[in-house]
């Protein structure tokens, strides 16, 4: 189940940070990250047994207001690869979809392949670009698109 964060709990943030620092290191978000993506952006969260194992996080593109850049998507070590990274994205896109987002835009590490498969193979995907150097040098990233349309009909079990 997912559901959409609206409040500053300190609780929820201090779990969002430590599931973001899993995940990534010294390079996931901080408190001084998702409290405006929070308050501004959209941050969804998947619960299992009352407590948050994944959260993902959209801003806007504000040169294409039907459009949601997905800053980042984070599960807890301890429920990897159940399937939920893909539950967590298909509902978060139904219910982006539901506030006219049309089109979702990532970046990825070409050398997650384990990322590039479920963006590519079980959600539809498309590469669109790399950009050479975005995160420093030798830190290049795939460009991904999804048209919500194109996967909202679609099974990914």
């Amino acid at each position: 189940m997912i559901e959409l964060v609206q409040t500053m709990d300190p609780k929820i943030i201090t779990r969002l940070v430590q599931i973001e620092t899993e995940a990534f290191g010294p390079g996931g978000l901080n408190v001084w990250h998702l409290e405006p993506l929070i308050r501004h952006g959209r941050v969804y969260v998947y619960q299992l047994d009352n407590e948050i194992v994944g959260l993902v996080h959209y801003m806007l593109d504000w040169d294409r207001p039907q459009k949601a850049y997905m800053v980042g998507v984070s599960i807890s070590k301890e429920s990897r690869g159940q399937g939920i990274g893909a539950e967590l994205l298909k509902e978060s896109f139904e219910a982006l979809s539901k506030e006219n987002i049309e089109e979702v835009e990532l970046t990825v590490d070409p050398d997650n392949l384990a990322a590039v498969k479920l963006y590519e193979g079980k959600l539809g995907f498309l590469v669109t670009d790399f950009k050479q150097d975005e995160y420093g040098k030798g830190e290049g990233r795939l460009v991904m698109n999804l048209f919500l349309a194109n996967l909202l009909n679609k099974d990914i079990t």
